[in-house]
């Protein structure tokens, strides 16, 4: 059952409407951007839905049995007009963002709104550096999701994440970032650089690195694949999506490769959320994705 203010549904059964859809996209950091089917920009409830950065939204299908919502919005990205930018997209500002998609009669907004749905954005696909498609993921879907965990020997926790949660780790992973400089970059200018004055006792593999300046300056945290203590090179697991340069800042600290030994170097084996003494049938049975031991550096990655 959908709430429809009355004034909108007499105008909805009307034989000719003047109808448009809205789509506004929020942020984590609270910041709010407005996209429309119209075709001119209109500003409803203090936000503006920009028609240049506009929308074509497909089919949302939906049933009462709880199924995945499907949705999917293509929309044009243009630079030269507040909105989200392909720079946005790529630096992961879309990341824990929420969509809400209305209806409204755009010749008198006073009649109010219908929510058509609401949810999270999905994958995000930047294509030619003109496009996005975010994916549009309703609420509905989080009732599908499992609640609770199977055991596992390796630990299931979240490093860094308050203690008193189903994956809460208890570790304060705030206070060991380093603060870095990017000194040189290697033949891999969007994976591997150096920083000749980070030298860190204890390598951080695995390990995370967020980006303070720059263009891949976000909150994204990114994978430290392998870690040189002696030129201070630094490989992550993946590119970012910018060429890194020297001068850029950013932070790395460790994470935990989820076994027992590690968390009770970190002094935290109460809050260790695995069962590593039940015995298993085979060695198949202990693994845990993203719970990895990286090597260190190869000869071609060192940064001279």
């Amino acid at each position: 059952m959908r709430r429809i203010p009355a004034a909108l549904l007499a105008h909805l059964q009307q034989p000719v409407t003047t109808t448009c859809r809205l789509l506004k996209i929020s942020l984590a950091d609270g910041r709010e951007f407005g996209m429309t089917t119209l075709d001119q920009a209109i500003t409803y409830m203090g936000v503006e839905y920009s028609a240049i950065n506009g929308i074509d939204s497909s089919i949302i299908a939906t049933d009462t049995g709880l199924s995945v919502d499907n949705a999917e919005a293509t929309a044009l990205l243009s630079s030269d007009i507040a909105g989200i930018t392909v720079e946005m997209a790529l630096a992961g500002d879309l990341d824990d963002a929420q969509w809400e998609m209305m209806l409204i009669n755009w010749a008198d907004t006073s009649m109010g709104h219908m929510v058509i749905d609401a949810g999270d954005i999905g994958e995000v696909r930047v294509v030619d550096d003109m496009v996005y498609i975010p994916e549009l993921l309703s609420f509905a879907m989080r009732l599908q999701q499992s609640i609770g965990h199977v055991w596992s020997r390796r630990c299931r926790a979240v490093f860094g994440t308050p203690a008193n949660s189903q994956t809460g780790c208890g570790v304060d992973a705030e206070s060991i970032w380093q603060s870095g400089t990017v000194t040189a970059v290697g033949s891999e200018p969007t994976r591997v650089f150096a920083d000749s004055s980070l030298l860190l006792d204890t390598a951080p593999v695995p390990g995370r690195l967020r980006w303070l300046t720059g263009p891949n300056a976000s909150n994204r945290l990114y994978q430290v694949e392998a870690y040189s203590n002696v030129s201070g090179t630094i490989a992550l697991l993946e590119p970012v999506p910018f060429t890194i340069a020297p001068g850029h800042t950013f932070e790395i600290r460790r994470d935990c490769n989820k076994s027992p030994s590690d968390c009770i170097g970190y002094g935290n084996f109460i809050n260790y959320k695995g069962e590593p003494l039940i015995p298993v049938g085979d060695g198949l049975e202990t693994m845990t994705p993203s719970a990895q031991v990286f090597g260190g550096l190869s000869g071609s990655e060192i940064v001279d």
